[in-house]
């Protein structure tokens, strides 16, 4: 096998590890960004309900108050009622009173009624606070997890940036120019394994003729459909079987997925 072969599989399998670390990386911001905007978004739903309910009492003391005005005005007007000297003044006084005891009911029965939406309104607000702490502390641990997990990857990726001028120093130069170039611009991903005639990145039928110099391992070829540069897998027995044990499980889990679907 050319042994340039052998040295671009053994940068790319570094590339894809540099990949994914640079992924999970990149994920991290993003999780801390989706739990400050979870936090947010209760903190704003719990504010809101607590203006409702300070919106509430403020209704409360004010019907509160107007409530001491009718009875006081009650017990003013039946004061008067000594000093009334005709029947007219009495029929009068005494509808004046009556109209007000009947607002003075029904203000103290809507008071009721208020109370028991603010307790309603003051057990959600404290469940909601409670929710909104717990998720607080929550995140609070899970936001040191992530930065501990950012930390350690990025000591990876900068481990690995300097293994790889090592690598790239065993491949030739033009080679490795073409590779660079593919792997910016296909994900970071350029060398690829040919698995059942067919290209591992775009999936794409291999012809026979270039499967066959694949094959016998003398020379890289790039794939007629998406560019890549192209490996037999058979050179690297540990990765074909890797591969084969990955399809075994899908499959695995896709039948069993299968059978408990149709029980």
């Amino acid at each position: 096998m050319n042994p340039q072969i052998a040295a671009l599989h053994a940068l790319q399998v570094h590339d894809r590890k540099m990949v994914a670390l640079e992924r999970r990386l990149a994920e991290i911001p993003r999780r801390i960004d989706e739990m400050d905007a979870d936090v947010a978004g209760l903190e704003s739903m719990v504010g809101k309900e607590r203006s409702k309910l300070e919106d509430a009492e403020s209704f409360l003391r004010e019907q509160e108050s107007r409530l001491e005005d009718e009875e006081e005005q009650i017990r003013n007007s039946k004061a008067r009622l000594g000093a009334v000297k005709t029947a007219r003044e009495l029929n009068a006084a005494q509808r004046e009173i009556d109209g007000t005891r009947r607002l003075a009911t029904a203000r103290a029965q809507e008071i009721d009624n208020i109370k028991e939406a603010i307790g309603q309104a003051s057990e959600r607000v404290s469940k909601m606070q409670g929710a909104l702490d717990e998720l607080v502390a929550e995140f609070a641990t899970e936001r040191g997890r992530l930065e501990a997990e950012s930390k350690k990857l990025r000591g990876m990726v900068e481990k690995d940036g300097d293994g790889r001028g090592k690598l790239l120093g065993a491949v030739d130069t033009r080679l490795r120019r073409t590779y660079e170039r593919i792997r910016r611009r296909a994900g970071g991903v350029a060398f690829v394994p040919v698995r059942e005639r067919r290209c591992g990145a775009c999936r794409m039928n291999v012809s026979h003729s270039r499967y066959v110099e694949l094959r016998k391992g003398t020379e890289i070829i790039p794939c007629e459909s998406c560019g890549r540069l192209l490996y037999w897998q058979g050179h690297f027995p540990e990765e074909a079987k890797r591969h084969e044990a990955k399809v075994r499980s899908r499959e695995q889990s896709e039948l069993e997925a299968s059978l408990s679907e149709s029980a």
